[in-house]
């Protein structure tokens, strides 16, 4: 069986088609091309409507290629009033319809998963406005966020909000998801940053919230239910969102550490010496490096790796731990930098050599182009891991003790119990160690083993969360992937609002179906 013939299996796999659902006929092609051909405000470019299989395949498939719909039409409307007609008209006739912005969320969020038609923002991506004196920025949904980030920073301003697919994801799916990033123990996640949005019910209503304010408590804050719906209550079409100063001064340290518990020991210091300075924290393991070829790493790779895969432990080769600070003076910043270092350096809980007595000197970057190959170990692990074999990523999170337990569980379960070859299969962490955030990664490099790894993997990975108090999801959202997992994050009396709030807010359940909750 092919990729795509598995991936389209899969996606049917996930739910039934809900046989209340309205299969496209000619008469709803008419409807929908109509809507897009005519533009209105009469300022907006017309919209557009495909048919053609061959330029829909991109948007039936999820990032990871793991899952592929059969949408037979993509709608791509240039406007809100033309959200809110089709969405009107989705709910009348009950045609499954799926928002989808940058599509590169990891638990198919974004994905048809049978016929469903495929309403894309991505031509929603008009020129974002930028206020220095309100320190906001407005933008439609389909504007990428790095094209966001460009247009603050020309006002030397800051979006708090930052990932490793800037250059792909796209506001209104940042927003839909409640994106946090690397920064997000500096800012926080969307649900910080935002200040109003415009959203289109799945009753083709027109929600304006849009906003510069602050501080506003004029009753419910209707904003928040669509932050983070993940596209299952409503269609985010424009965002307002605060800007920060953009940091004068930005300074980079990487260590290598030995041991989870000088990780533990690091941080507690960053927190001590760096305190609102600290913009990131970010963790990863050896493991998920030993896909990066050498040239690319600024350090020679240690012996413990081998004693590892000889089968001896299963901890980590090591962690190479990602320290930054923002601010204004770079004088000051590198002083108290410095100081963090030097405290590191001579604390005995930060073990920082190897097994033959090596030290590991912590990198202080010198310069911005040393800063971004830094910076590029880290944002070009997870495309690597991918890039490695069939990938299993699961985005789940613990209090800051356990964060690493995850890993190493399931290596005894998998090298130990299970048998598997560490040349063959790479178990491996990395992530937002600051907010307890990590992206747990199982990769089979011969594209051979999905199914034995499936049975170890699904639903053990999400029961371990449960059982040590973790969530399920800290990123991306619940999707399909994870939707059979809910009542492990959340009480039955809170899935049971949740699904109340989904019946009233869409009736005929046409918005994302089998996502998130039925």
């Amino acid at each position: 069986m092919s990729v795509f013939a598995a991936a389209r299996q899969r996606a049917t796999h996930y739910a039934n088609r809900n046989p209340l659902f309205a299969k496209l006929n000619k008469t709803h092609l008419e409807y929908f091309n109509c809507v897009l051909r005519e533009p209105f405000p009469k300022n907006k470019k017309p919209g557009r409507m495909l048919t053609d299989p061959n330029k829909i395949v991109s948007f039936n498939r999820d990032w990871m290629n793991q899952v592929e719909g059969e949408c037979p039409v993509v709608l791509l409307p240039t406007s809100t009033q033309q959200v809110a007609a089709i969405l009107r008209y989705c709910q009348s006739e009950k045609i499954g319809i799926v928002p989808q912005c940058g599509n590169t969320g990891l638990v198919y969020g974004s994905s048809a998963l049978h016929d469903e038609v495929i309403l894309s923002l991505r031509e929603m991506n008009g020129d974002p406005v930028v206020s220095p004196q309100t320190m906001s920025t407005e933008a439609e949904a389909g504007v990428i966020l790095q094209q966001l980030q460009e247009a603050a920073k020309a006002h030397d301003l800051l979006v708090p909000i930052t990932m490793g697919s800037k250059g792909s994801a796209q506001i209104g799916g940042a927003v839909s998801t409640n994106a946090g990033g690397i920064h997000f123990a500096r800012y926080g996640s969307m649900h910080a940053n935002v200040l109003g949005l415009e959203v289109v019910t799945a009753q083709g209503e027109v929600l304006d919230m849009m906003s510069t304010l602050r501080k506003d408590n004029a009753g419910y804050d209707m904003k928040h239910l669509f932050i983070g719906s993940e596209g299952t209550l409503g269609v985010v079409t424009r965002v307002s969102l605060k800007l920060y100063p953009f940091p004068r001064s930005t300074q980079l340290a990487l260590f290598r550490l030995t041991t989870f518990e000088s990780v533990l020991e690091l941080y507690r210091l960053a927190q001590e010496y760096l305190a609102e300075c600290l913009s990131a924290f970010e963790v990863v393991d050896g493991e998920s490096l030993s896909v990066t070829p050498q040239e690319e790493l600024p350090f020679t790779r240690t012996s413990k790796s081998d004693t590892f895969r000889a089968g001896q432990d299963f901890t980590s080769a090591y962690f190479c731990v990602m320290v930054e600070t923002n601010g204004s003076n770079a004088e000051h910043d590198m002083e108290k930098l410095s100081r963090f270092v030097e405290a590191a350096e001579y604390n005995p809980r930060c073990v920082s050599k190897g097994d033959l007595g090596e030290s590991f000197e912590p990198i202080l970057s010198q310069s911005l182009a040393q800063t971004a190959q830094l910076w590029n170990l880290r944002e070009d692990t997870p495309v690597r891991l991918a890039s490695a074999g069939t990938i299993y990523k699961f985005d789940v999170s613990f209090p800051l003790d356990k964060f690493y337990d995850i890993v190493l569980h399931f290596r005894k379960i998998i090298y130990k119990n299970g048998g598997f070859d560490p040349d063959e299969v790479l178990v491996v962490g990395y992530g937002h160690f600051g907010d307890g955030n990590i992206h747990f990664n199982v990769v089979d490099r011969t594209r051979k083993h999905s199914d034995a790894l499936d049975a170890v993997l699904f639903p053990a990975v999400y029961e371990f969360c449960a059982a040590h108090a973790g969530s399920i999801s800290a990123e991306h959202g619940v999707g399909v992937q994870k939707k059979a997992y809910l009542g492990l994050s959340r009480k039955p009396e809170v899935i049971a609002l949740m699904r109340t709030l989904k019946r009233t807010m869409d009736p005929n359940g046409i918005l994302n179906p089998y996502k998130v909750i039925d």
